[in-house]
């Protein structure tokens, strides 16, 4: 899930909030701002390493492009005999490193949000394999939206089955068009890294392997482990000061004077529901954690001496950093059924998905002592949740996903696909894990130590990360097949792709 809120508003509403204790706002001030620059500096430094998408060259400042994206018509429904809708659906093709029609073609998958093509991991596997960069967009994110509204009716189109036999008839397509001769690899993270082992798991002669990272491939209603790994990754001194400000908040909850004051302080003075604020606080700090930032929260937050301001000024430059505010991480803000509302942050798609296949719901774990989020946090929370948007009644039936994927990975219908996870990732519970002791003998898996959400998508950022991506390099050398015999030629209306990357759309 991802975040963000209004940079302006949370400075200053905080400032003002800290007039009374200077000492405090200079100490946060200047602890955010050099966090935030690292944050930066490491992002920008990862862009260096693979320009393919980045602003200079979107200018078109750096001579020819390097990629080329377009549009293909896609089927609407592949479930349905007879049915010849489509809807057009984004790709991007980075050719800049392939040797010839038979280089292998590394399929990154995008998953719940707007894409802009492939990059880190994904592109150096490119290069080094002097093979194609592919990337589809998913359905109902971004700009490939299939429906003219967002309607939960028309939502009924968005499916794990749906978007695997996106990628396949968009591979058949490409392959085709392009006479391309060489294996596919799929890559991809968090749930495209769940979408990755599935492709995998269903197409076993169409892709050669996978790699699969941080993928939730079980899904799971009540998801209690995602709010005790947060508890239990972070210092005890920072569990403690966490708990100390959700509680603190809870008793703010309770007089119309103290509510407004507390909302307006992390930014969310328009969320009406108490609940729905309470998740957006536990929200600050599971994406810090789940995204490596666990270290700076907990030094934010333990010491100075108003935690829950220190609490709320870092959770918003979070929520920020991520593209997002507040109000767009609850159902209230989600309510519109307006595709243009959703083209950058998937919210109201991705609670759809999770309110008919996954669940995922970050529920309070049931010890407190050993919880880091308000316990109103709860299933019953989240089951309203998909009334109020969709009209759904009861608890998300999960045992589709798992009798047809999960199951199937944990019996090792699955082959030649690897599994990697954060030790300090939450979602390596929905994993598949060695710490969990679910690893079937016909995959590969590893924790890596210190790492969190995908870290092993970007850039080699520790010796841990670095580990892990070798070993995929070494799995790919030992799972790749010979060359395919060449397809038929290529139709006489084949597309042409574009002379000028569009880039970051």
């Amino acid at each position: 899930m991802k975040l963000s809120l209004s940079r302006t508003l949370s400075l200053s509403l905080v400032t003002a909030l800290f007039a009374a204790s200077s000492a405090n706002a200079m100490f946060i001030d200047r602890f955010v701002k050099q966090w935030r620059e690292a944050r930066l500096a490491a992002a920008e430094a990862e862009v260096a390493k693979f320009p393919l998408f980045d602003s200079k060259f979107i200018r078109g400042e750096r001579g020819e492009p390097k990629a080329a994206n377009g549009t293909f018509s896609q089927k609407l429904d592949h479930e349905t005999a007879g049915d010849t809708r489509t809807f057009t659906q984004r790709y991007w093709v980075n050719s800049t490193y392939a040797a010839g029609k038979d280089s292998p073609v590394i399929y990154y998958i995008c998953g719940e949000s707007r894409c802009s093509g492939s990059g880190g991991f994904a592109v150096q596997l490119a290069k080094e394999m002097k093979g194609y960069a592919v990337t589809l967009e998913h359905r109902y994110y971004g700009d490939s939206v299939p429906t003219a509204d967002y309607s939960a009716d028309n939502l009924k189109y968005l499916s794990v089955e749906q978007a695997l036999a996106d990628m396949e008839a968009f591979k058949a397509f490409l392959v085709k068009d392009q006479s391309l001769t060489g294996q596919w690899i799929t890559v991809g993270g968090s749930y495209a890294g769940a979408m990755s082992a599935y492709y995998r798991l269903k197409h076993p002669d169409s892709i050669a392997f996978a790699l699969a990272s941080s993928g939730p491939v079980q899904a799971k209603a009540s998801f209690e482990e995602y709010d005790h790994q947060v508890a239990t990754v972070v210092p005890a001194a920072c569990l403690a000061a966490m708990q100390k400000v959700t509680a603190e908040i809870e008793r703010d909850l309770a007089t119309p004077a103290s509510r407004e004051s507390v909302k307006k302080l992390f930014g969310s003075v328009d969320v009406a529901d108490d609940v729905d604020f309470l998740y957006i606080v536990a929200d600050m700090a599971a994406i810090a954690i789940q995204y490596g930032s666990r270290d700076s929260f907990c030094q934010a937050i333990q010491t100075t001496g108003d935690a829950k301001a220190a609490y709320a000024k870092i959770g918003l430059q979070l929520f920020d950093d991520f593209g997002m505010t507040t109000m767009e991480d609850t159902a209230q803000g989600n309510m519109s059924v307006d595709p243009n509302q959703y083209r950058k942050n998937g919210m109201r798609q991705w609670l759809y998905q999770s309110c008919t296949q996954f669940g995922f719901w970050q529920v309070a774990y049931h010890d407190p002592k050993e919880s880091s989020r308000s316990a109103r946090i709860d299933l019953p929370f989240h089951n309203e949740i998909c009334h109020r948007m969709f009209g759904i009644t009861g608890e998300v039936d999960t045992n589709p996903i798992n009798q047809n994927y999960f199951q199937p990975i944990l019996d090792g219908k699955i082959t030649k696909t690897f599994f990697t996870n954060g030790s300090d990732d939450p979602w390596q519970h929905l994993s598949i894990n060695p710490a969990r002791r679910n690893v079937p003998g016909t995959v590969e898996a590893m924790l890596i130590p210190g790492a969190a959400h995908c870290d092993d998508l970007g850039g080699p950022a520790n010796a841990s990360v670095v580990a892990a991506q070798d070993k995929f390099r070494a799995l790919a050398k030992t799972w790749a097949e010979p060359a395919r015999t060449p397809p038929a030629p290529p139709s006489k209306n084949r597309s042409v792709w574009p002379k000028v990357s569009l880039g970051r759309n």
